[in-house]
C-alpha cells in the first residue's frame, strides 16, 4: 500500500539525488598530493546571519535535517547548487529504492557531495585520500592510508550500495576521485546489514551518463613534474546509462618523502586507471548495473641518504643509500554485476562480485644486503569472488523487515625470494632504549643480529598462502514506535572459516532514533561487531627457515590472527539551527577483545594484521556546515583516546622488551591522532569564478619505544581558483581553468619519524607546490 508518507519519502530522496548532482565538474586524476581539507572557518561565522537562506531546493540535501524514515543523523557539506537534469524518472525512482533496501538506520553519516570536492585543493585531481580526510574522525596516515576513530584499517568500501571485496594493502587508492558523484562516511553503531569491516564505511555512489551526457578531457599538471591527463564520458540511450574515466599519472611525489627537503629522492611513480559504468533498464522497476575498473600503478620507493651499511659484501659497490633503488608495482581489477528489483512494497538488489589485487616489491639486493642485512623480493596477490543479496519489505505502516548475506571466498598467495647473510644468533635482539632517537631522527637498528664472519649472503625461497571463507546473514526490523520515534533493530550471524582460524558470532544490533522537532535529531545505539583479519598469515614453519639469519624473528612466538569482537556504543544529536547552518555532534566508545593492527613487517610495503589482547577506544565529534548564496563553509572537529594491552599474535615480529612491557602496562595506539580538525570556505563569484581555502590540522601520531611520545602538530593550508566559460564554439560547451597552491606556508610537517609499533619509515607530508588545469566539457 503506497501511503502519503511512502510517496513523500520517495519524492524526497528523488530531491535529494537532485540537489546533489552539479554535472561536469571536471579535471583530471587522483594526484596522491598530501594534505588539502576545509578551513576552519567554521559555520560559526554566520551564527549572526538571520537571513532566509535560499529555497529549500537549492541547498545540499545533505545540509538538510534528514528524514525520519533513515533514522540517521546526517551532516554533510553543505556545498551543493541544484542543477536540473535531464534524468529520467526511472531512474530516480530505482536509486531512491536502492537506499531503501539497506539505509544507514541510527547510524552517523557524512557525505561528501561534488561541488565540496571540486572546492578543495586539487579537486577531482587529488587523491582519494584527501577526499576522505574531509570527513570529521579520519586522520592522515603514510602511504595514502587514513584512519577512522582510532582504528588502523578495518574500513569497508563500497561502490554503489556494493561491497568492494578486500584489497592488499598498497600505495594505490581505493577509487579513483574521478568516477565519484559523492562519497558517505558511515560510522557508530551500524545496522544488521553492514558486517566484516565496521570502523567506517565509504560508500561511493559513482557518477552515471545521465548527469555527464557529454564528454570531458582535461589536461593537469604542475609542481614535482606531475603530468594528469584524465577523460570522462557518458550518455543515456532509451534504456542504457553509461559512464566511462579514464586518467594517467606521473609525478616525482609518488609516496610520503622520507625527509623535510622539498625535493623527494628516489619517487616516481606511473598509474594508469579505467572505470566503466553501465546500467541496462528493463522496465520502470528492475535494471542491471554492471561496474568495472582497472589500476595499474608503478612506484619508486624513496630513499634517504647518509644511512650507514651494517653488513659486508664482498666485491660489491660501496654502500650508498641515496642511490638505493628499490621499486614496487600494483595491479587492482574488480567487476561488480548487479540486479535490482522493486515489486510493491519488496526491494531486492542481488550482486556478483569479484576482484583481483597483486603487490610485487623488487629490491635493490646489494644495497638492500648492505644496510639491512636482506633483500626480498615479494610478490602478494589475492582473488576475491562473491556474492551479495540484499531486500526490504514494507510489512504494514509501521514495520519495514530487511534482511540479506554476503559471502566472499578468497585466495591469497605469498612469493618471497630472499637473499640473507647467515648470522650466528638464532633471533633478532630487542633494541635498547638508548638506540631509541630523538624525534625526527631515522628509524634505529632493531638489534640486527651478527654477520658470520667472511660470509657470503645465500637465498631463501619461501611460497605459501591462505584462503577461506567470509559469510554474515542478517535480519532487522525498522519499527516506526511513533511518528517521531524509531527502533531499528536486528542481528546478524557472521563465520570466519580460512586455513588459519575458525570463528562465529551472533552479533546483535539496536538504534533508537527520536525526532524531537523539525530541526533537531538525536540517537543512541548499541552494536555487537566481529572483524575478522585478513589473511597475510605466516605460518610458523616459513618464519623458522629465516632463524641465524641477519633477518631472523625477534621469538618463536607466531600465533595466528584472530577475529576482533566489539561491544560498540554511540549517541549524538543533529540541529538544524537555521535553514543553512547544521550543527552535528557525537560520541563513541569500543570495548574490543582481540583488537586488529596493522604493522610494516619488512621492506616490502605490505602491511599485515596482528592483534591486542583488549583495547578500548572513545571519542567525540563535532561537525558544521553552512551554505548562504554564494558563501559555503564546513568545518569538523574531534578528539579519540585509545588503550591497548598484551600482543596475542604474530609475537615474532615484535622485539621482547616491547612484549614483556605489554603484558603489564597499557599503551596508545601508534595511529591514534588525539586531535584533529578540517574546514575549508568557498565563495561564487559572478557566477562564473569560484575561490576556495581549505585545512588539515592534526595533533600527531604516536612514537617511539611503546608509542610513548607525540610527533608535532601539523596544519597545512590550501588556496584556489576556478573560472568557467560557457561557449558553443567548436562543440564545446564549457572551459574551464584552475589553480591549486598546496601548503602555501610551506610547513615542513612530519607522519611518521619510523618509531612506533608497527612503524618501518619515516614520511613527510608534500611542501609547498603549485599546479594549473584545463578543462573542456563537450
Amino acid at each position: 500500500m503506497i501511503t502519503i508518507e511512502k510517496l513523500a519519502a520517495r519524492v524526497e530522496a528523488r530531491n535529494c539525488r537532485d540537489d546533489e548532482t552539479v554535472p561536469r565538474m571536471a579535471e583530471a586524476p587522483v594526484r596522491i598530493a598530501i594534505c588539502s581539507l576545509l578551513l576552519g572557518v567554521l559555520p560559526v561565522i554566520a551564527a549572526g546571519n538571520d537571513a532566509p537562506s535560499s529555497p529549500a531546493g537549492s541547498t545540499n540535501a545533505t545540509t538538510k535535517q534528514p528524514s525520519v524514515s533513515l533514522g540517521a543523523i546526517t551532516t554533510g557539506s553543505g556545498t551543493n547548487a541544484p542543477t536540473q537534469l535531464g534524468t529520467v524518472v526511472v531512474t530516480a525512482d530505482l536509486d531512491a529504492a536502492r537506499e531503501q533496501i539497506a539505509p544507514s538506520l541510527g547510524a552517523v553519516t557524512y557525505t561528501i557531495g561534488p561541488n565540496q570536492i571540486q572546492s578543495m585543493g586539487q579537486g577531482e585531481n587529488s587523491s582519494f585520500q584527501q577526499v576522505l580526510l574531509q570527513a570529521p574522525g579520519v586522520v592522515q596516515e603514510e602511504f595514502g592510508e587514513v584512519h577512522v576513530r582510532g582504528d588502523h584499517g578495518d574500513l569497508q568500501y563500497r561502490v554503489n550500495g556494493v561491497l568492494l571485496p578486500e584489497s592488499l594493502n598498497g600505495f594505490g587508492q581505493e577509487i579513483d576521485t574521478h568516477l565519484i558523484h559523492s562519497v558517505t562516511l558511515i560510522t557508530g553503531t551500524m545496522p544488521a546489514q553492514f558486517g566484516d569491516r565496521t570502523a567506517g564505511i565509504f560508500d561511493v555512489t559513482t557518477k552515471t551518463g545521465a548527469q555527464l551526457n557529454g564528454a570531458e578531457f582535461s589536461l593537469y599538471g604542475g609542481s614535482y613534474d606531475t603530468f594528469n591527463p584524465s577523460f570522462q564520458w557518458g550518455g543515456t540511450t532509451s534504456n542504457l546509462d553509461y559512464f566511462v574515466a579514464a586518467s594517467y599519472l606521473h609525478n616525482d611525489h609518488g609516496i610520503d618523502n622520507t625527509t623535510a627537503s622539498p625535493t623527494p629522492l628516489h619517487d616516481v611513480t606511473d598509474q594508469e586507471k579505467l572505470f566503466g559504468y553501465f546500467s541496462h533498464h528493463f522496465d520502470q522497476t528492475s535494471r542491471l548495473t554492471l561496474l568495472v575498473s582497472s589500476s595499474d600503478a608503478g612506484f619508486q620507493i624513496p630513499g634517504t641518504a647518509g644511512v650507514l651499511p651494517i653488513y659486508l659484501l664482498a666485491n660489491s659497490p660501496a654502500a650508498n643509500s641515496a642511490t638505493a633503488n628499490n621499486y614496487q608495482t600494483e595491479q587492482n581489477y574488480y567487476a561488480v554485476l548487479a540486479y535490482q528489483k522493486s515489486a510493491g512494497n519488496l526491494s531486492y538488489q542481488v550482486s556478483a562480485l569479484s576482484r583481483y589485487t597483486d603487490i610485487r616489491f623488487t629490491p635493490d639486493e646489494v644495497q638492500g644486503l648492505l644496510l639491512a642485512g636482506n633483500a626480498a623480493q615479494v610478490d602478494n596477490s589475492d582473488l576475491a569472488n562473491g556474492l551479495q543479496a540484499d531486500a526490504s519489505y514494507e510489512l504494514g505502516d509501521h514495520h519495514t523487515l530487511r534482511a540479506g548475506m554476503l559471502a566472499t571466498y578468497d585466495i591469497e598467495q605469498l612469493d618471497t625470494t630472499s637473499a640473507v647473510f647467515p648470522s650466528t644468533s638464532q633471533f633478532t635482539a630487542s633494541p635498547t632504549t638508548e638506540t631509541i632517537p630523538l624525534l625526527g631522527g631515522p628509524a634505529p637498528a632493531p638489534g640486527n643480529p651478527p654477520q658470520t664472519p667472511g660470509a657470503a649472503p645465500y637465498t631463501i625461497i619461501a611460497n605459501g598462502g591462505n584462503s577461506g571463507l567470509t559469510a554474515g546473514l542478517y535480519l532487522q526490523d525498522e519499527w516506526r514506535l511513533t511518528d517521531h520515534l524509531r527502533l531499528n533493530y536486528g542481528a546478524r550471524y557472521d563465520i570466519f572459516d580460512v586455513s588459519f582460524d575458525n570463528e562465529w558470532q551472533i552479533s546483535p544490533r539496536a538504534n533508537l532514533v527520536w525526532e524531537i522537532n523539525n530541526g533537531t535529531t538525536a540517537h543512541i545505539g548499541y552494536a555487537r561487531y566481529f572483524m575478522p583479519p585478513t589473511l597475510q598469515y605466516v605460518h610458523p614453519s616459513t618464519v623458522k627457515e629465516f632463524e641465524y639469519t641477519t633477518d631472523a624473528p625477534f621469538n618463536l612466538r607466531d600465533d595466528p590472527q584472530r577475529v576482533e569482537r566489539d561491544n560498540y556504543f554511540d549517541m549524538g544529536l543533529s540541529r538544524q539551527i537555521t535553514p543553512a547552518w547544521q550543527i552535528t555532534g557525537d560520541s563513541f566508545c569500543k570495548l574490543a577483545k582481540h583488537l586488529l593492527d596493522d604493522g610494516q613487517f619488512g621492506s616490502a610495503v605490505i602491511l599485515d594484521n596482528f592483534n591486542y589482547a583488549s583495547g578500548t577506544v572513545y571519542g567525540a565529534e563535532l561537525s558544521s556546515t553552512y551554505k548562504q548564496g554564494p558563501f559555503t563553509a564546513y568545518g569538523n572537529y574531534s578528539y579519540v583516546q585509545t588503550w591497548v594491552r598484551d600482543i596475542d599474535s604474530v609475537e615474532n615480529e615484535f622485539p621482547n622488551d616491547l612484549l614483556s612491557y605489554l603484558t603489564t602496562n597499557h599503551m596508545q595506539l601508534d595511529h591514534q591522532g588525539r586531535f584533529t580538525g578540517s574546514g575549508g570556505v568557498s565563495y561564487d563569484f559572478l557566477k562564473n569564478l569560484r575561490a576556495y581555502s581549505d585545512f588539515l590540522y592534526g595533533s600527531g601520531l604516536r612514537a617511539g619505544f611503546a608509542n610513548m611520545k607525540e610527533l608535532s602538530p601539523y596544519c597545512p593550508v590550501n588556496v584556489g581558483l576556478e573560472y568557467t566559460w560557457n561557449t558553443r564554439a567548436a562543440g564545446i560547451r564549457q572551459l574551464k581553468l584552475r589553480f591549486d597552491c598546496l601548503n602555501i606556508l610551506d610547513e615542513p610537517y612530519e607522519l611518521r619519524n619510523g618509531t612506533g609499533v608497527g612503524i618501518a619509515a619515516p614520511a613527510y607530508g608534500p611542501r609547498r607546490a603549485f599546479y594549473g588545469g584545463l578543462t573542456a566539457v563537450f
